[in-house]
């Protein structure tokens, strides 16, 4: 992998996983000093990030990184919602026992907010789970979006203080959507990848709450 592409995802890492907080003021050579990448690669990646709205500007100062709003949330998980109950409606009669016995496997996962191995391995569940459907739809485009949109949701999941009961509310209605591909059930999958979303949207909402009281 070239330099300046190592040092886009390194970095961009660190921003999507909170280690690197919302309005933290960096500098090309602390980010150059922690990725023990030339300076040259380290621009270009910040440059890129500048673009994707990651990384913001600070005249004579250097970067900062992006602030996380209420905006910020919703337009996501609105757009989430959008893409993600076209791609199961797409998907419902493509995906085949495999794949449902995958996602039924993965549905039996939640998560304990006080545990971090748990949040690690639920994130990875999750985006498994939603990839599968994603790429059940056979539409590239469609995959490329939902991975783009699942990726940048972790630094809202990573920031918010997620509750115990959210855990358990995934898992049930992962179960239930997994169930609905199952039955071949176009009305029930629709409202549940819906709901499922919007849940999702409420919980980091309150999550980000608790987090600033």
């Amino acid at each position: 992998m070239p330099l300046a592409e190592a040092a886009y995802h390194r970095l961009r890492n660190l921003i999507l996983s909170g280690e690197l907080p919302p309005e933290s003021a960096i500098t090309e050579s602390s980010i150059v000093e922690r990725l023990e990448i030339g300076k040259t690669p380290v621009r270009e990646a910040m440059r890129r990030l500048v673009l994707e709205g990651l990384l913001e500007v600070t005249p004579r100062l250097g970067y900062s990184v992006a602030p996380v709003t209420s905006q910020d949330v919703d337009n996501l998980f609105q757009l989430r919602a959008v893409l993600e109950v076209a791609a199961a409606e797409q998907a419902l009669e493509r995906l085949d026992e495999a794949a449902i016995d995958r996602l039924v496997e993965l549905s039996q996962y939640g998560y304990d907010p006080a545990d971090e191995e748990s949040m690690v391995r639920y994130l990875a569940v999750n985006t498994e789970f939603h990839d599968i459907i994603a790429r059940g739809s056979g539409n590239s485009r469609l995959v490329e979006l939902i991975t783009q949109l699942m990726t940048e949701s972790r630094r809202f999941i990573h920031l918010a203080n997620l509750s115990d009961e959210h855990g358990e509310i995934v898992r049930q209605q992962h179960e239930a959507i997994a169930r609905a591909f199952r039955d071949r059930d176009r009305a029930t999958l629709v409202e549940l990848m819906r709901l499922h979303v919007e849940d999702g949207r409420h919980a980091v909402h309150e999550g980000m709450a608790a987090v600033a009281r």
